[in-house]
């Protein structure tokens, strides 16, 4: 029974030693040291009592029908809105983010409609649309309609990250992305693109391109 004891303690120093020479090499080669305070900074502190219900919703879709102002939009499973064109809808051509007029819109064009989250109870519903984004997401490379709840800014000033107004979607910009990032604050409109979203909620995302809309 002491042998036994005697070799237990034996290998749990040698499991001790052993570990503490791996984290002393692999510190020494900077692998358990963060990496600069612009790639570290990954957290969100979420203001709570700034949260709201989200004023805005978005459906990807097909343009069915334009009536009017009217454009009826039928998405996946069926699901129809008809979003009311305004005098402050963006309308967003392609992948290249230019505004245009509701005239570029047209029957059989695939769009990423974002609409006010308040509608009619007819049929199909009837919407506000904040926003028209015209292509087809599966192939091209789009941009989101997204408009700033809140923001935090890096303590070395490098990125910001904003939360958006549907509270799903956590976004990284730096100089990289819009050279007038230090200047997104809550309530502005962006055009935001990025290619990888992370499966958390909310999801968080590198903007690769950003444009704030005036």
């Amino acid at each position: 029974m002491k042998n036994l004891l005697k070799l237990a303690l034996a290998l749990g120093c040698v499991l001790v030693l052993g570990g503490a020479v791996s984290m002393g090499s692999a510190e020494a080669h900077g692998q358990l040291h963060c990496r600069p305070a612009r790639d570290c900074w990954s957290t969100f502190e979420v203001d709570q009592s700034k949260l709201r219900a989200p004023s805005m919703l978005r459906m990807s879709g097909v343009i069915t029908e334009i009536d009017g102002d009217k454009v009826i939009i039928c998405g996946d499973g069926q699901e129809r809105v008809a979003a009311i064109i305004g005098a402050d809808t963006r309308i967003v051509k392609g992948a290249k983010g230019k505004l245009r007029s509701a005239k570029e819109l047209k029957v059989g064009q695939g769009v990423m409609v974002y609409y006010s989250a308040r509608m009619t109870r007819s049929l199909p519903p009837q919407a506000q649309a904040y926003a028209l984004v015209i292509g087809d997401m599966r192939k091209e490379f789009l941009p989101q309609y997204f408009v700033v709840d809140q923001v935090r800014r890096s303590a070395d000033g490098s990125c910001v990250r904003v939360l958006n107004s549907t509270n799903d979607v956590i976004a990284r910009i730096d100089g990289n992305a819009c050279r007038d990032f230090a200047s997104i604050k809550e309530g502005d409109e962006l055009l935001l693109w990025s290619s990888v979203m992370t499966m958390s909620l909310p999801g968080q995302t590198n903007a690769e391109k950003v444009v704030i809309l005036q």
